[in-house]
């Protein structure tokens, strides 16, 4: 099954990597967490941080899905519920101010070159991706004023430079069958042989008994 926290940590550390070789320092620069604490205070943790905040998840309805069979058995099959797909929306925020606040810029436009050259991710071009995981794509996201102030809500912060991006696309599919059913008898399967009639015989002669 998919994993929200594993996706989203493989793409940090990816990140954090690529913001160290042009930026070395000792402590990460990007963290994958929320702003504040409970009570509305800032979190220190994300201080002096890239953040990577988590601002909202979607069902895709792009995507056709149909609830399909599997075999479960000796000419039984099991129903399944179809696959959900869901995007994720990234608030990538340069929690940078007063005196550091020049450098959350070039931290901010770093993380934005690194998802430039790194539009999408799959399991062989990312460790750590789930491996159910296709293809999942950055796609950088605009927001108006209205929008933005909406976001920063959510977020528990007053504006700083950052970066909104959709993440398409996270599939979810489950184990559990919803119902099970026996094979369909008398309808063959592609490349089964057709059954060969049977001889009846010669007809009954007449004044024969039947």
């Amino acid at each position: 099954m998919s994993d929200i926290r594993a996706t989203l940590e493989a793409v940090r550390q990816r990140l954090n990597e690529f913001i160290h070789a042009a930026e070395p320092r000792t402590e990460e620069w990007a963290v994958l967490s929320n702003l504040v604490d409970p009570e509305g205070k800032a979190y220190d943790g994300a201080r002096n941080r890239l953040v990577m905040f988590l601002a909202n998840v979607q069902k895709e309805t792009i995507v056709s899905t149909t609830t399909g069979t599997v075999p479960v058995g000796d000419n039984q099959y099991a129903m399944v519920a179809p696959t959900l797909y869901i995007d994720l929306y990234v608030l990538l925020f340069a929690n940078f101010y007063d005196a550091q606040y020049a450098e959350g810029l070039k931290v901010l436009s770093l993380g934005i070159s690194f998802f430039q050259q790194n539009p999408w991710f799959t399991p062989s071009t990312l460790p750590g991706l789930p491996p159910e995981v296709d293809r999942l794509t950055f796609e950088m996201a605009n927001l108006e004023p209205l929008g933005l102030s909406y976001v920063m809500g959510i977020a528990g912060v007053k504006y700083l430079p950052s970066a909104y991006y959709k993440v398409r696309l996270l599939p979810f599919q489950g184990g559990a069958t919803q119902a099970q059913f026996p094979a369909v008898q008398g309808v063959r399967t592609p490349g089964e042989p057709a059954p060969q009639d049977v001889d009846p015989g010669p007809p009954p002669a007449f004044g024969d008994a039947p």
